[in-house]
Parts: C-alpha cells; sequence; structure tokens
C-alpha cells in the first residue's frame, strides 16, 4: 500500500519538467513585467529629444527632470557626451551653451544659409535685422555705438527691435544699453555665444 503511495507521490520526469517550465515561465513572465515597469528610457536620448523639441533653450535642471529625474551633474555629463557626439560627427547640428547657462540645439552656422529659407520668416527692415545681429553677436552694445557702425537714423530702427521684442532698452547713462532678449533667442534659436 504504500509502494502505491510514493508511486502515486512520484512525479514523472515528464511532469517534472512540465512543472518546472511552468514555474520558471512563470517566473519569467513576472521578471520582464518588473522590468518594463522599471525600465526607464535612456537619459542621453531623452536629452536629445527635448532638446530637439524645445523651442528654447533649456537648463540642466530641465534636463535632469525630464530624464526620468536625474541629478543635475549627471544631466550635464550627458550634455557633454551629446555635444561630443555631434562634434565628432560632424552633425549639421550642435549643442549651444548660451552665456545664462542655457543649452540649445541648433543648426551650425556653416549650415544657415542654405536651409534659411525654410526657417520662420520675419517681417523687419533689413538695417534692423542687421542691427539686431550685431547686437545678438556682441551679446549687448551700447545705442551710441552703433553709430559706428549705421549711417543715418538709428532710432526708428532701434524702436522697431523694441516693438517686436526682440530687444530691450535699458537707461545707461547718456545712452541705451540694447540686449536680445528671450523673444529673440526663442524665434532664431540662436545662443549668444554662436
Amino acid at each position: 500500500m504504500e509502494e502505491e503511495k510514493n508511486e502515486l507521490n512520484q512525479e514523472t520526469p515528464a511532469q517534472n519538467q512540465e512543472e518546472r517550465l511552468e514555474t520558471a515561465g512563470r517566473e519569467e513572465v513576472q521578471e520582464l513585467q518588473t522590468k518594463l515597469a522599471t525600465t526607464k528610457h535612456d537619459p542621453l536620448r531623452v536629452i536629445e529629444a527635448a532638446l530637439f523639441l524645445s523651442n528654447k533653450p533649456l537648463t540642466l535642471a530641465d534636463l535632469a527632470m525630464t530624464a526620468n529625474n536625474i541629478r543635475v551633474n549627471e544631466a550635464k555629463r550627458l550634455v557633454e557626451q551629446l555635444k561630443k557626439e555631434y562634434d565628432e560627427h560632424q552633425s549639421a547640428v550642435e549643442i549651444a551653451f548660451a552665456p545664462n547657462g542655457e543649452i540649445a540645439l541648433q543648426v551650425r552656422s556653416q549650415f544657415l544659409a542654405p536651409v534659411a529659407r525654410l526657417s520662420k520668416q520675419v517681417e523687419m527692415t533689413r538695417k534692423s535685422s542687421k542691427m539686431l545681429g550685431l547686437i545678438a553677436k556682441r551679446g549687448q552694445m551700447l545705442q551710441s555705438e552703433l553709430k559706428k557702425y549705421f549711417r543715418g537714423e538709428i532710432y526708428a530702427y532701434v524702436h522697431e527691435l523694441k516693438e517686436l521684442d526682440y530687444i530691450t532698452a535699458e537707461k545707461h547713462g547718456n545712452t541705451r544699453l540694447l540686449k536680445p532678449t528671450k523673444k529673440f533667442h526663442d524665434t532664431f534659436q540662436i545662443s549668444a555665444t554662436t
């Protein structure tokens, strides 16, 4: 009788293997579900996508938060890695750092001419456009210095740029200190260091 019980309790090799496979299958599914639930996107590629989609420069804190709440110093390391990738591959786009620490993905200056017609069109006079370019390149400029570069009436062009909200004009002694605005950087996506 005991022999019969032992025979009944003993599993055949096929049953034993089937049970192990079933158990392993359940464990594998659970492991896969856990991996899927905890898998985060590659922070480097999230940062790249954020810079590509953003219509304005982003801070390291913005990028760190977007990339699964990584540390700011890790975001900085990843931005440097991304910059290195673009530089090594001689990409048409580059990572640009603004003086205020913000970061943008922008077209390299040597590729702007062929693609400029695809960019946003901004209505302004040619002279005010040149003035804006000079102010942006220098980061800031005294209105009185514009006379060295442009002949004739400059005040009307400065007024036009202020009306379009591309520059600010702060009182600075007998003249005004002109600086590009956030709208300028957002519209043209050009950092002040380019």
